[in-house]
This record gives C-alpha cells, sequence and structure tokens, in this order.
C-alpha cells in the first residue's frame, strides 16, 4: 500500500532564519533563504521517506506561495506553489495523505518572537472556544476535517509552547532565532531528520477536529466574535479579513490566479538565468 505524507512549510521557523528580510519576498535575503526552506523541506522527507512513506507533497505556504526551490527538491516530493481560494483556502484541492507535518511555522501575533503573525499584522490575536492559537492550530483543524493527522511542528520554542498546548500530541522540535554557525545548522537539519522519521515511524496520531467553535477575533480597532460551523469556514473569513482584505471577496480567485500566473513567469524567468545569478 501506497503511504502519503503532506508537508506544510513556511519560512519564519526554519532553521537559519532570523532576520525580517529573509522572509521578505525578493529581498536579496531571502533569495538566499529560499535555499535554507528548501534544506529544511527535504530533510523532512527525507525522514518521511526513511519511516516509509512513498509520496510526499509539500505545500508552499509563505507570502505568495513560491519560496520552495522545486528544482532541488528530492525526487519523491511534489511541490505545489501559488495560493487557491477554491475548495480549501490557500491550498486549494487537499492532497491524499496518511499523515501531515508542519516545516518552519512562527508565533502568534500576541506572543513574543520572530515576526510572530497571523496571516497578517492586522490581525492581533486569535481564540478559539476562549483558547490563543497559532497558525499551526489553524491549518492542522482543517486538515482534520479531511481526515489528515498533524504529528510534528517546527518552529521556535515560544511557538511550539503554545501549538503543544493546544495539541498536546504532537511532536514539537525547537528551532533557534539566532545566527548560528552553518555546522548548527546542519546539526540541527540532521536531528529534523531524525525526529520526523521517529515520529512518522509510530504515528497514530488523530486529526484534530474543531466542529463548532466560537472564535474570537481581536483587530487594532475591534474584537470579533461569532459561531463557526467548520475550521475551513474560520480560515476563509480569517483570511478575507486580514491578508485578502483589500479586494471584495467575489475578485479573490480571481486576484489569486493573477498572482500565481506572475509568479511563475518570474519563476520561468529565473530559471533561465545561468545557475550561478539565480540566488
Amino acid at each position: 500500500m501506497t503511504r502519503h505524507a503532506l508537508i506544510l512549510a513556511d519560512i519564519e521557523g526554519i532553521i537559519g532564519v532570523y532576520d525580517k528580510a529573509q522572509c521578505t519576498p525578493g529581498a536579496d535575503a531571502w533569495r538566499q533563504a529560499r535555499h535554507l526552506l528548501t534544506d529544511d523541506v527535504n530533510a523532512a522527507a527525507r525522514g518521511l521517506l526513511d519511516a516509509g512513506y512513498h509520496a510526499i507533497t509539500v505545500g508552499d505556504m509563505h507570502g505568495t506561495g513560491f519560496n520552495i526551490l522545486p528544482e532541488k527538491l528530492m525526487a519523491e516530493v511534489r511541490c505545489v506553489q501559488g495560493h487557491r481560494w477554491h475548495p480549501v483556502p490557500l491550498i486549494g484541492t487537499m492532497p491524499e495523505a496518511d499523515c501531515a507535518v508542519m516545516v518552519g511555522w512562527h508565533a502568534a501575533p500576541d506572543q513574543e518572537g520572530f515576526s510572530p503573525h497571523i496571516f497578517q499584522k492586522t490581525l492581533r490575536k486569535l481564540c478559539i472556544n476562549g483558547s490563543p492559537v497559532t497558525e499551526v492550530e489553524l491549518f492542522s483543524a482543517v486538515l482534520g476535517e479531511h481526515g489528515i493527522p498533524v504529528s510534528f511542528v517546527s518552529a521556535e520554542a515560544v511557538a511550539c509552547d503554545r501549538i503543544q498546548g493546544n495539541m498536546p500530541w504532537i511532536h514539537r522540535f525547537d528551532v533557534p532565532k539566532r545566527p548560528i554557525s552553518q555546522t548548527e545548522i546542519n546539526t540541527l537539519r540532521a536531528r529534523l531528520t531524525d525526529e520526523v522519521r521517529q515520529v512518522a515511524s509510530g504515528s497514530n496520531t488523530t486529526p484534530l477536529v474543531w466542529g463548532p467553535h466560537e472564535v474570537t477575533a481581536t483587530f487594532p480597532d475591534e474584537t470579533r466574535t461569532w459561531t463557526s460551523p467548520s475550521a475551513t469556514t474560520t480560515f476563509r473569513r480569517l483570511l478575507a479579513d486580514t491578508a485578502l482584505g483589500f479586494a471584495p471577496h467575489a475578485t479573490i480567485p480571481c486576484l489569486l490566479f493573477i498572482l500565481r500566473t506572475r509568479c511563475r513567469m518570474e519563476e520561468w524567468a529565473r530559471k533561465r538565468q545561468p545557475p550561478a545569478a539565480r540566488g
């Protein structure tokens, strides 16, 4: 039987990322951080393959969704880049997966951490049924509605503290947010592979399922509270009110299509450059 795994990757919690310029698409530091991100994804994929998974899909979740360098991924990894609005916001069609791991995530905006946020800085705090959450719990609950359990997360310690408080079964991998040597990067990345392998080898984690829940979202000028029927509904509303708040809801699918097309053209141009000029 073929076993499938899903990796959802962000950039702020990647090993070796500690400066906001590394998270800013287009910046020179970001071009170098793309390699760090891709290496962490490969490290997690290697652990999954060692644990007996045969096919791996990775979702590029940061910014425009064009951060990973697909040409540098392992052959068994399929990379999905660019965001969709339907059927699942950002993800599009949910890939088949028996488990998921989250690589490179970050703290929530009400925490003291490196680049803490949920989608965008305008959302200052998010609580589900009265408990503060990060983006990881949001994504995990969306995956849970598709029967996909999340068993592993890499992020800085303050983010892992909250995530583990809300998902006690999850295996946490703490990532330092400071300059570190290449030797330390290599050591941490080897540990990441080993810990993903251990978790995936024995994982029988159940999916996170919220069901109907109360949402409390704090913005600079108001706090909004409502009851949501599903995590996907909450996810879509929060995105529409924050990162995509500038656009009328009916135009969002078209805007994301235009953004994907533009980014694909930029990636096509990058790949046509000599290797030394690609960054």
